[in-house]
């Protein structure tokens, strides 16, 4: 017993050497007692995800399963599941003609942006669409990103048939469409991670979970810097920093549900009851999500269902005002091909009515003076204080009354303003002061 013991800690000393947030191996532990969880998760270095009541994913470097079965765990290898999955999707060369042909096909109100690329040297392409979409207009500006873990690939090919869809129901003068392009500014990343894509796994070319990447506001990890990220990481990092996304979505697979934040703590979110009528909204249209027995509702919070540090989610509203959730498509990470018709039917109307709520809001054109804006409602609680970036400023927000107060250079309230949200769509949604 003493050999083995010190077996274990010499072995757990070597592991905890390796760099963090590997995912070289995956497996789904059967029925973890919480001690052998809590041994786990001291060791820092596995990535947790799609916890039930029986089983839990883990993701880890190279001697997982070595380390796993030292422990007496019982677990089944996810290669061993995942292969008996026979199935063909497209490479993402060939998701990526997709997409510029829709980009052909529609040049008015498409453009497409590369910005950055994989570690593998693929691109990582954004795609917008809008009226004047040469034109970086005064619009609440919306985005969706798909297919940051590799393994998880339904978002991908639901976020190309929505370019399709939307398009196609523009140029046909569908008038919801047409509204919802005319004044808001959409931006879709089909693919976060196309390395991962082709070779069906959840890292990056380099085995990075992508999505413990991000910076942290509760762990050491906690400045909003891009050095020493994953270069899929610092793409998507510096591309935010340069626009002004007030909400957003993240596509993820292995189960049917909409997580909110917060991710990485169990405090209540500043906006907690928006994000739960956002989750809502989206998930009563999606049957597998409406009728779940496993998340009532089809909504659950992050922190509850499982912790998530490094995640894009809680970054990006910490960091960057954008709101932000998580929408788990399919309880199958990699379906047959042919199950993605039938996931775009039962999201596709859900997709657009979750573009459409960006518009519940309120914007400005502030003038250099104004550093940041500070959010009170009508109890006088304070929502929070957010950057100004670009001369401009959006907040998605509850409906109600709320006073905004403009802060300058010198931290002083440069001037006050009162607005009453009402959600109603496709109004003018900035003034100019």
């Amino acid at each position: 017993m003493r050999t083995l013991i010190l077996s274990l800690i010499l072995f757990g000393q070597s592991f905890i050497a390796q760099s963090s947030n590997k995912t070289n191996e995956g497996h789904l532990l059967i029925s973890p007692s919480k001690e052998l969880l809590t041994i786990l998760k001291k060791q820092g270095e596995f990535t947790f995800d799609h916890a039930t009541s029986t089983t839990i994913e883990i993701y880890g470097p190279e001697g997982t399963e070595s380390y796993l079965l030292g422990l007496g765990a019982k677990f089944i290898p996810l290669k061993e599941i995942e292969e008996k999955i026979v199935t063909s999707y497209p490479t993402p060369e060939q998701i990526q003609d997709a997409i510029e042909k829709i980009h052909q096909d529609h040049p008015s109100i498409i453009s497409l942006t590369t910005i950055g690329h994989s570690t593998n040297g693929r691109p990582i392409t954004a795609v917008k669409i809008s009226d004047n979409v040469k034109e970086d207009e005064l619009e609440p500006e919306v985005k969706y990103i798909a297919n940051m873990h590799g393994d998880e690939i339904v978002g991908r090919e639901l976020m190309v048939l929505l370019l399709d869809y939307l398009t196609d129901q523009y140029e046909a003068n569908n008038t919801r469409v047409t509204n919802l392009i005319n004044t808001t500014e959409i931006y879709i990343i089909p693919s976060m991670n196309p390395d991962g894509a082709l070779r069906r796994t959840r890292g990056n070319g380099d085995w990075v979970d992508l999505n413990r990447d991000f910076p942290d506001f509760t762990t050491r990890d906690n400045e909003n810097s891009p050095d020493g990220r994953e270069m899929e990481t610092r793409s998507v990092m510096e591309w935010q920093k340069r626009r002004n996304f007030s909400l957003s979505a993240n596509f993820h697979g292995g189960a049917e549900v909409v997580n909110y934040p917060w991710d990485t703590i169990a405090d209540q979110h500043p906006l907690h009851d928006l994000v739960i009528e956002i989750s809502k909204d989206y998930a009563k249209q999606v049957p597998g999500m409406k009728n779940s027995t496993e998340f009532p509702g089809g909504i659950v919070n992050g922190y509850a269902w499982y912790e998530v540090n490094g995640g894009m989610q809680d970054w990006s509203y910490y960091w960057h005002n954008d709101l932000q959730v998580t929408i788990e498509l399919s309880d199958i990470k990699w379906p047959r091909y042919e199950e993605v018709a039938r996931y775009w039917e039962e999201n596709k109307m859900a997709l657009v009515d979750f573009l459409e709520k960006v518009h519940q809001g309120q914007g400005f054109k502030l003038n250099d003076k104004i550093n940041s804006v500070k959010i009170l409602d009508n109890d006088k609680k304070l929502i929070g204080e957010f950057p100004v970036k670009n001369n401009e400023f959006y907040k998605v927000l509850p409906n109600g009354q709320y006073s905004f107060e403009f802060i300058n250079k010198n931290k002083e309230v440069h001037s006050r303003t009162q607005v009453q949200i009402d959600g109603k769509k496709y109004l003018n949604k900035f003034i100019n002061l």
